[in-house]
């Protein structure tokens, strides 16, 4: 008797055994943020649940929680998506399936190609399909590695630097350094690598080359 509210943050077009992740929970989300695979050229997001209540809380919500034109029975919010963006999404979802594949075969480059020892990649599940939003690798060192590449012309990212349990806006639950021991590890580890549809095939070699190298 769980409600599941699936996060789709950074997977747009992952699929789990063949069906697409924003269609297992009773509600989910997207963003549309800019550097997401399907991406507006603002701040944009989109709800999906197939819930009739949840569908008539999420429009009551997005716009001052208004039943109708200046008459609100709830508190809302002014959280509207607007046309423009609405406009460019609809004419790159056309692309977003040669996006992610594209985003595939360069993940599928690192996976193969980057032979160094010091390199640690995560390994995709055997029923899922990823869309790599993100190519993290684990390694020691981290700020090393990172200004090692930065000198190559090489830029990386942390995805994110301090887990959710230590964040200072969740200090109130109590939860100390030590509590998720692998988490903590893992978030001194974790680096992103380029990867973006329009990366071509004689950068990604380029920065494989640079990486196996360290």
């Amino acid at each position: 008797n769980l409600i599941v509210i699936e996060d789709c943050a950074q997977a747009h077009g992952a699929c789990i055994h063949g069906k697409p992740v924003g269609s297992f929970g009773d509600s989910s989300c997207f963003s549309f943020y800019p550097t997401k695979n399907l991406g507006s050229y603002g701040d944009a997001g989109m709800i999906l649940t197939n819930n009739d209540d949840f569908a008539k809380r999420a429009l009551l919500l997005r716009q001052y929680g208004e039943e109708k034109r200046y008459h609100s029975i709830i508190n809302g919010y002014n959280s509207r998506l607007d046309e423009l963006q609405a406009a460019i999404l609809r004419v790159k979802l056309a692309y977003i399936q040669e996006w992610n594949q594209r985003r595939r075969e360069i993940a599928g480059l690192y996976k193969s190609k980057v032979t160094n020892s010091k390199i640690r990649h995560l390994r995709e599940t055997e029923n899922g399909t990823a869309v790599y939003h993100l190519f993290v690798v684990r390694v020691a060192n981290r700020e090393q590695f990172q200004s090692y590449l930065q000198l190559h012309g090489i830029g990386t990212a942390i995805h994110y630097p301090t887990p959710l349990h230590l964040q200072k806006a969740y200090a109130s639950l109590g939860y100390k350094e030590g509590y998720l021991p692998i988490t903590e590890r893992l978030m001194k580890e974790i680096v992103s690598l380029p990867l973006f549809p329009e990366l071509t095939n004689k950068e990604v070699e380029y920065i494989i080359e640079i990486i196996n190298k360290y």
